[in-house]
C-alpha cells in the first residue's frame, strides 16, 4: 500500500467583530484591495477601521429592513472594499462612503507606528 498525502485547505470561521464582517472571499478581497491602496497612498489599509465602517452602514440596513446585523456586515464589508478599489481607480460609482461614515477613504489608513498613547 503506498503512502498517500492530501492537502486540505479550509476557512476557520472567527467571533466577533472579525466574523462579523470577514468571509473566505471577502478576506481576498481584502489582501488585493490593501495592496492597492498601499501602491496608491503609501499607507496600509486598516482591517478593523474598515471594520466598524462597515457595521455602520449595517446598522443602517438593520434598523430599515430588521436583518441580521452579522449578515448585513458580510455584505457592506464587500461593498466598502468595491468603493475604495474603485475609489482608488478613479472609476466611477455610485456607493456613498458617506453611508459608511466615511468621507475620505484615507480615514480608513492604520495610524503612524509609534504614536503616543491618548492620555
Amino acid at each position: 500500500m503506498a503512502n498517500v498525502s492530501i492537502a486540505i485547505n479550509y476557512w476557520n470561521q472567527s467571533t466577533g467583530i472579525t466574523g462579523q464582517n470577514l468571509t473566505q472571499e471577502n478576506q481576498v478581497k481584502f489582501t488585493r484591495v490593501a495592496t492597492k491602496y498601499k501602491k496608491k497612498t503609501g499607507q496600509t489599509l486598516s482591517k478593523t477601521r474598515a471594520y466598524k465602517a462597515s457595521r455602520e452602514a449595517a446598522r443602517t440596513v438593520k434598523a430599515e429592513f430588521g436583518s441580521r446585523i452579522g449578515s448585513n456586515s458580510k455584505a457592506t464589508f464587500d461593498l466598502l472594499l468595491t468603493g475604495i478599489d474603485r475609489t482608488l481607480d478613479r472609476k466611477n460609482h455610485n456607493i456613498d462612503l458617506g453611508a459608511f461614515n466615511v468621507q475620505e477613504i484615507s480615514e480608513l489608513a492604520n495610524l503612524p507606528v509609534g504614536r503616543k498613547a491618548a492620555k
